[in-house]
């Protein structure tokens, strides 16, 4: 669906349910994702799915492939759209820890606000990030995003307190 020159945006599909599972099984995972200590089952995975399969106007969800070899790495979406006002939050997960630190989700982060700002109309992307997910972080800086807040302490993870981080891409930015 969505092009760039490492990976793919295409449609989740049923099948891909039991490498989902895998994936959010993972508790290191889970943790970077804002969901400490929550894992997914199969059954969650496949209702997960279904619910993306009847797609709402607030959410656009896909799946990131390696064009190379069309293997499924990860997902991403754009959830909590307004069309009226032109904003949405994104969210992105690469699932498979093999292919971590190689540019595929940063390339997945650049479609997909390609996609919102063209095909949607969308004037403002955000997101949120947890300090100790510097790698993300860094991602998303290189992806154009830049900070504009934080909530200081206020995630409890591991027996320490880490900052929330607020980021935003806006259709100006980077002459879009």
């Amino acid at each position: 669906m969505l092009a760039g020159t490492k990976v793919f945006l295409s449609h989740i599909v049923a099948e891909d349910a039991a490498l989902l599972a895998h994936w959010f099984a993972d508790l290191e995972l889970t943790a970077l994702l804002g969901q400490q200590g929550r894992s997914f089952t199969l059954a969650q995975e496949q209702q997960w799915i279904a619910a993306r399969a009847n797609t709402v106007e607030h959410e656009r969800t896909f799946a990131v492939v390696l064009r190379d070899s069309e293997r499924l790495i990860g997902t991403c979406s754009l959830h909590n759209i307004n069309l009226l006002h032109g904003t949405a939050e994104l969210g992105i997960a690469i699932g498979d820890k093999t292919v971590w630190g190689k540019g595929y989700g940063r390339e997945a982060v650049r479609l997909l606000i390609e996609y919102g700002f063209r095909y949607l109309n969308l004037y403002n992307v955000s997101l949120w990030v947890h300090s100790f997910n510097e790698r993300a972080y860094r991602a998303y800086l290189a992806a154009g995003f830049r900070e504009v807040g934080r909530l200081h302490g206020a995630v409890h993870f591991n027996g320490q307190r880490y900052d929330r981080i607020l980021m935003e891409v806006t259709r100006n930015d980077n002459g879009r």
